[in-house]
């Protein structure tokens, strides 16, 4: 089950999260509620290593580009 990151059209808050099976509807942001959200290209760690801290945290990108 992969995890994906997103990123809210309504408040910029970037989040990531796990989907289970066959699920496609959008999932609710993680600070504002909203599923206007836009799955994010995200890369693949492979090298066993941590990427960075997942900590359930919503990081807004105010540079995104949507209003």
């Amino acid at each position: 089950m992969p995890i994906y990151e997103y990123q809210c059209k309504k408040c910029n808050c970037v989040f990531e999260t796990l989907v289970l099976g066959k699920d496609n509807r959008a999932p609710a942001c993680d600070n504002c509620g909203s599923r206007q959200v836009v799955r994010k290209m995200s890369f693949v760690n492979t090298s066993g290593g941590s990427a960075k801290n997942i900590s359930g945290q919503c990081s807004p990108k105010p540079s995104s580009g949507f209003s």
